[in-house]
């Protein structure tokens, strides 16, 4: 299966705003975290330029070029979250379906972000991306998709990235 359009779209806007520091990039990547978010994500997936793009696709692209941001800064790259509350569940591994399993990891995720455990902003997706518990968190959802992957023998390109 090929890479669905709407994320080779996503690569080539998050490597347009990659120049720069990596507040430019956080600045810049702010409208298009807010559109995914603000768009119809009730199904697991939001939008990038008016095109689906699934909760696991976009923030894997995104971990990445903000990943790749950092070192080519000569920053740190955010560890991932080690004990995010609620708890992961890890019956969420079990389950075989790349959609199922992507819209159970992003409840479990959305729980996180509105625990009351953790500043405000890191329910608004306008001013989370600035926190780097946001990145940790994100880092954490990221390798939980990629083992997820790994255990069922699918690769990245496999998925339906408009769903997943």
């Amino acid at each position: 299966m090929a890479i669905e359009p709407v994320v080779t779209n996503l690569r080539k806007e998050l490597q347009a705003i990659s120049e720069g520091s990596t507040r430019q990039f956080e600045e810049e990547f702010a409208p298009v975290h807010v559109e995914w978010h603000n768009s119809d994500n009730s199904l697991g997936r939001g939008t990038f330029e008016g095109d689906f793009i699934g909760f696991l696709s976009f923030h894997h692209e995104v971990v990445l070029a903000h990943q790749d941001m950092r070192v080519k800064n000569g920053e740190p790259v955010e560890e991932e979250m080690r004990r995010p509350r609620p708890p992961y569940r890890n019956r969420i591994d079990t389950i075989t379906d790349p959609e199922n399993f992507s819209n159970a990891l992003e409840g479990w995720h959305n729980r996180v972000h509105m625990n009351p455990m953790y500043p405000p902003d890191f329910m608004d997706p306008a001013l989370n991306i600035f926190m780097p518990l946001f990145w940790q968190f994100h880092t954490f959802i990221d390798n939980k998709f990629m083992a997820w992957l790994n255990d069922n023998n699918i690769a990245y390109d496999d998925v339906d990235h408009t769903v997943v």
